[in-house]
């Protein structure tokens, strides 16, 4: 996690992958991403992040909220001239794609939710270098109540 000037996240999808690399040496071979990371740019990168590190990137073209709509799922040959968004909203709509997806809800939302629930939504602190630090002992927190928690449990 990380703390931005931007208002969007269009510009953050390659220095998260990259951020990712530098420190663990490899990415996962899955990685989802909301609306906010869907530009022509970040989509023609994925594919190349696909093709030199085989994971496969789910970025959600348009607001996932299809309040019953059911989008119908591709069959045949992808078609040549089909663009790099076309292709991720029929990647997200295959069955691996949808599952894939659909964990968000269970991996990374929940998260921000905690965060917010037990320390607040907004950074206290001014300043750029000082949000960061601030952002980063929130995650901190949160990743020492998890372990806490899972210790506990473990122990009864």
């Amino acid at each position: 996690m990380d703390a931005v000037t931007q208002a969007n996240d269009y510009g953050q999808l390659v220095p998260m992958v990259e951020q990712v690399l530098e420190n663990v040496g490899k990415l996962p071979g899955q990685w989802l991403a909301d609306t906010g990371y869907c530009s022509k740019k970040n989509l023609e990168h994925a594919q190349s992040y696909r093709a030199e590190h085989g994971t496969q990137f789910l970025i959600s073209t348009r607001k996932m909220k299809t309040a019953g709509l059911v989008l119908e799922r591709p069959v045949g040959r992808i078609p040549k001239d089909v663009t790099v968004t076309d292709r991720m909203a029929r990647a997200l709509r295959t069955k691996p794609g949808r599952a894939g997806y659909a964990r968000r809800k269970a991996i990374v939302e929940p998260v921000f939710g905690q965060i917010h629930t037990r320390q607040g939504k907004f950074v206290l602190l001014r300043g750029l270098e000082k949000a960061k630090a601030e952002f980063a002992l929130l995650a901190a927190g949160h990743n020492l109540m998890k372990l806490f928690s899972f210790r506990t449990a473990q122990m009864t």
